[in-house]
């Protein structure tokens, strides 16, 4: 369909680009390979962002380039701006106010805790397949709704600014200087992890001078 299209569109200039039926049959696997995966909704509206900026047949770099453009017409970011925002979420997702609901249900596929823990060069990989599988449900007209949270009354949550407030003035130093020793509230309650940080946390302050006992 791709070809064919290109074929209509740039006549003359896309033969002498294709001039035998052999660097058509590369050409086309090539595009295929780079291709695979995408909805021909978001081809479609790439072909139709070529006639209005190319002159001669794109490349395929080119028309990749066009069909990121085509992601925002279903008011989607890119793979990748979707993934950097996943990562810099992901601590409490359904708090946040997301780009699209379709980069927290992709996120959601991959893990959250696997986007917290695992490296790049392992998530982003899982990430891109996730999303360009949510973009499809997107496409074929699924509405994607994230789910809310119920706020509940609790008057022992930690407030992690107050109580840094509360240890420099004890202390007698700026709040800046604290907050790096309240990284252990980020972790998840009730994991190693977050007890080993707050221990740490716990011997450093009271070398300072505070001894009250931190929250869990």
């Amino acid at each position: 369909m791709l070809f064919a299209r290109f074929k209509a569109i740039y006549t003359h200039k896309f033969a002498s680009a294709y001039s035998t039926s052999d660097e058509v049959k590369l050409a086309k696997r090539e595009w295929a390979i780079a291709l695979k995966g995408f909805q021909e909704p978001l081809l479609a509206y790439a072909v139709e962002r070529t006639k209005e900026v190319h002159a001669w047949p794109p490349t395929i770099s080119e028309f990749l380039k066009l069909i990121n453009t085509a992601y925002k017409a279903y008011g989607l970011p890119d793979p990748r701006t979707a993934y950097l925002e996943a990562c810099a979420c992901r601590t409490d997702p359904l708090t946040y106010k997301w780009h699209h609901p379709a980069v927290f249900f992709a996120a959601s596929q991959v893990g959250w805790y696997k986007l917290k823990s695992e490296e790049e060069r392992i998530t982003w990989p899982l990430f891109e397949r996730s999303f360009i599988d949510v973009v499809d449900r997107v496409i074929a007209g699924e509405r994607l709704v994230i789910p809310k949270v119920v706020m509940i009354e609790n008057k022992q949550t930690l407030s992690v600014s107050a109580l840094a407030t509360h240890i420099a003035k004890v202390v007698s130093l700026e709040e800046a200087q604290i907050m790096p020793l309240l990284y252990y509230t980020q972790k998840t309650t009730g994991t190693g992890v977050r007890a080993r940080y707050r221990e740490i946390s716990q011997k450093k302050l009271a070398e300072l001078g505070y001894h009250e006992k931190l929250p869990e």
